[in-house]
């Protein structure tokens, strides 16, 4: 079946098209010209109703390959088989609008995410920003602590509360302290679930022990803070990854520690991140431009949440998976 080439647009769900603002088009609506080509000069290689594929273009074409796939094309044959294809690819589009395919909601769906997908392209193209190097020395002084840090260690504990004070309990303690130290030295020590199942069965620390005891990334000043100077003590004195100390005695009470990693100390100066901290704080403003980009959309083009209607609507977790109605609706989360 020949079509006219006023045939080829159709109108399609897609707001905001063809680089016009919200509120610019019918709502919900855009016409798109699916043509091969619009151009009406240079000298025709293959012809179709209403249609060609130019000279002009196939040398263009030609020059966008890399010269590997270009010589396959200086061959008179090949380069006909892919005017042919090129021209295929068209009419079999044209057949495709007269069977009224161009209303399949499949069609519409993977055409919506097409223009969502090129219009966040070339938003993200559009925000041009920049970093003066007074933005990086702020954000290099705000964001210290992650170029200019201690050494750190990552520590697991089991704890016995023992107070000096109360000798008797310091006494049992001490007993049931050793008891577990041999179990925990009777580890691999790659083993860290076997030493978490011990501090979450025995220990006496409410931060750490719901944790496997993991007491997370520590500089020796934290550690001497949190813990006391005797942890941070046998802490040095571990030097391999999964190295059980023995029994640490503080003022509150008994620990086995085992050492799970180490990080090292840092010291960059600005000059050393100054690249990185620029990437990081472009990204940041074309996620600030992003978001207030789809915020003015939202305003002109009223996107208003009923919250009592949303919340009345059933999820019901219990119900078998159902065959999709039709394809899943493309999403855009918040920045």
């Amino acid at each position: 079946m020949s079509l006219s080439p006023r045939l080829l647009t159709l109108a399609l769900l897609a707001p905001a098209a063809c680089g016009k603002a919200p509120g610019e088009v019918p709502a919900g609506q855009a016409v798109m010209d699916l043509r091969h080509t619009r151009r009406t000069d240079g000298r025709a290689v293959a012809r179709w109703s209403g249609d060609a594929v130019t000279a002009e273009e196939l040398t263009e074409r030609f020059l966008e390959m890399s010269p590997a796939l270009r010589e396959r094309y200086v061959e008179p044959r090949a380069r006909r088989e892919y005017v042919e294809s090129l021209a295929r690819f068209d009419l079999l589009v044209r057949d495709a609008l007269a069977q009224g395919l161009q209303d399949d909601p499949e069609v519409v769906e993977a055409t919506r995410r097409a223009l969502v997908g090129r219009l966040m392209r070339s938003r993200l193209e559009e925000a041009r920003v920049t970093v003066t190097d007074a933005e990086l020395a702020e954000a290099y002084a705000a964001r210290k602590d992650d170029f200019v840090r201690p050494e750190a260690l990552r520590l697991s504990h089991v704890f016995l509360a023992a107070p000096r004070a109360d000798a008797a309990r310091e006494s049992a303690a001490k007993g049931e302290a050793q008891a577990l130290l041999a179990q925990a030295k009777a580890l691999p020590a790659e083993d860290f679930g076997g030493f978490g199942k011990l501090a979450r069965e025995r220990s006496q620390e409410p931060r750490t022990a719901p944790l496997d005891g993991d007491m997370r990334f520590l500089s020796d000043e934290a550690l001497t803070r949190e813990y006391g100077a005797e942890v941070a003590q046998a802490a040095r004195a571990l030097k391999t990854e999964g190295e059980v100390s023995g029994v640490v005695r503080t003022d509150k009470g008994l620990h086995v520690l085992k050492l799970r990693a180490r990080r090292p100390a840092l010291d960059l100066s600005l000059d050393d991140v100054r690249e990185e901290l620029r990437v990081r704080l472009e990204g940041e403003k074309r996620t600030r431009a992003w978001g207030e980009y789809l915020a003015r959309v939202e305003k002109q083009l009223s996107l208003s949440v009923d919250t009592d209607a949303l919340a009345r609507v059933p999820v019901d977790v219990q119900a078998p998976m159902r065959k999709p109605s039709s394809p899943l609706p493309g999403t855009v989360p918040a920045p």
